[in-house]
């Protein structure tokens, strides 16, 4: 990004779901074509969404064990699945290195998150996150869950309890981490 390193007080995010759990170019492409974008244009940037189905130019780089492990799991039941949730994960390690980067010592990182269930297993993003977060020098601080209003929430669930619509099975609470840069000695 064009900021210069250390220059931030505060990062306050919401990364999407893993592997695609919502689509969110369905949800924003209004909005993008209101800021100018055209319609024909957006399928090709749909590409480029983090968790995004396709393995163009992410390179699939080496993660820390915890999170390795769930990938694991993940390929061993679905190898597409395994790889989504492969490149998912590398491109959280871009994201929350450039987090890293510009945040000034002693200054946090609020992200807000959920997991997502991929063939009946947990993906753990909020274990995976602080996982890669720590591996890229974050301290954590603080975990906290936030349970979700069913009726107050963006994408409400249908008024008919599902216990077996994976929406609803999933979206029951989000995860707050705080991640924090320390200072360098």
């Amino acid at each position: 990004m064009p900021i210069d390193s250390s220059s931030i007080d505060l990062i306050i995010t919401s990364p999407p779901y893993a592997s695609n759990a919502i689509d969110y170019m369905r949800a924003h492409k209004f909005s993008l074509v209101w800021l100018g974008y055209k319609l024909s244009h957006l399928s090709q940037k749909r590409g480029k969404y983090i968790g995004g189905e396709g393995f163009g130019a992410i390179p699939l780089n080496g993660l820390p064990v915890f999170t390795t492990n769930v990938i694991k799991d993940i390929m061993e039941m679905d190898k597409k699945k395994g790889n989504s949730i492969h490149r998912y994960y590398c491109e959280m390690v871009f994201a929350l290195k450039e987090m890293y980067r510009v945040l000034k010592p002693g200054k946090t990182a609020i992200v807000v998150v959920g997991s997502s269930v991929m063939r009946g297993r947990d993906t753990e993003t909020h274990h995976c996150l602080i996982d890669i977060g720590k591996s890229i020098g974050f301290e954590v601080p603080y975990l906290g869950v936030r349970k979700l209003d069913r009726n107050r929430r963006m994408m409400p669930a249908s008024f008919i309890i599902n216990q077996n619509s994976q929406i609803q099975q999933r979206m029951h609470e989000e995860y707050v981490l705080g991640l924090w840069k320390p200072y360098s000695y």
